[in-house]
């Protein structure tokens, strides 16, 4: 007969489990903060890229033709497919779709194609990866105008949103097509210099409509004049939050479709006229944040004070 010597393991106690268990949680809840900061941190990065090639484009666009694009010119315009003219009715994202690795998509034809054609550039990674209203792809970027000081209602739409005010002055680097200076706008009419304008950066956003679009999130970067590709510097930036009645202090409506923000903890990203892509924080002055939208009021920024 063959005797086995007895086994002096023991199995685990309920309390010792349970001991267990908790120290998991514990490591588990100190470990999800920092894979949250890491996450956030990998967004913001592809964001500012985003933003970069962005910049590229617009920077090669304008040595192209010797001016930069305009905001095109209505809501929901009729597209001039395969044209970046001064009489373009889509804006700036569809006039430098061949600048950024987009060729083919600026000669189709096909408006649904065209249209519905998601572009992974125009999109922030700590938001969405795809995005449609109905069949329109949308984009997360805009070009900015100011206002004549923060918290008025003057400068946007100068009147007339379906139809141009061709007399009007706009005061930002891209400018709404057919009115004054439109089409002839170049890096020597930023007077405040490139570097403390604001051309371009994140929309404000409810994060309930991330994927399916918003009033002002509707028409996506086929866009003309309108909140989907231009916003207003005359509001201050914010959080995307899931609060859509949001009114803006001084002008009693709601202004949410109109400013600027993001989905990253304390600000946005923002592009300006030399290239370079910056954090704008949400507790910027109102004052100085109208006046990065200006390329012509003589204000100087300084970087600490974004």
């Amino acid at each position: 007969m063959i005797h086995r010597p007895r086994s002096n393991r023991r199995a685990f106690t309920l309390i010792e489990l349970l001991v267990v268990i908790a120290i998991i949680a514990i490591l588990i809840g100190l470990l999800l903060p920092a894979v949250q900061k890491v996450r956030e941190a990998a967004a913001r990065a592809q964001c500012q890229n985003n933003l970069k090639q962005i910049g590229l484009g617009i920077h090669n666009f304008h040595d192209t033709n010797y001016r930069f694009p305009t905001g095109g010119t209505v809501p929901w315009p009729a597209i001039q497919f395969g044209s970046s003219a001064q009489t373009q009715g889509a804006g700036w994202p569809y006039q430098i779709l061949p600048f950024v690795e987009q060729e083919p998509l600026y000669r189709n034809t096909n408006h649904n194609n065209v249209v519905s054609t998601q572009i992974k550039i125009y999109l922030c990674p700590a938001r969405r990866n795809k995005a449609f209203y109905d069949i329109n792809a949308l984009m997360c970027y805009a070009s900015a105008t100011p206002g004549n000081a923060p918290n008025t209602w003057d400068q946007y739409w100068m009147g007339q949103t379906w139809s141009v005010p061709t007399n009007a002055q706009y005061e930002g680097i891209i400018v709404r097509a057919f009115t004054g200076g439109a089409g002839t706008i170049t890096m020597q009419h930023i007077y405040d210099g490139t570097s403390n304008t604001l051309l371009c950066g994140e929309k404000r956003l409810d994060q309930r409509r991330y994927t399916n679009g918003d009033w002002h999130d509707d028409r996506g970067w086929s866009d003309g004049w309108d909140p989907d590709i231009v916003r207003y510097t005359g509001f201050k930036p914010d959080k995307d939050d899931r609060d859509h009645g949001y009114s803006c202090a001084g002008v009693g409506f709601d202004c949410y479709g109109y400013q600027f923000g993001g989905n990253h903890p304390s600000g946005m990203n923002g592009l300006f006229g030399d290239g370079s892509v910056r954090h704008i924080r949400f507790t910027v002055d109102p004052i100085i944040f109208n006046s990065i939208g200006n390329r012509k009021d003589g204000m100087n920024i300084q970087t600490g004070d974004l």
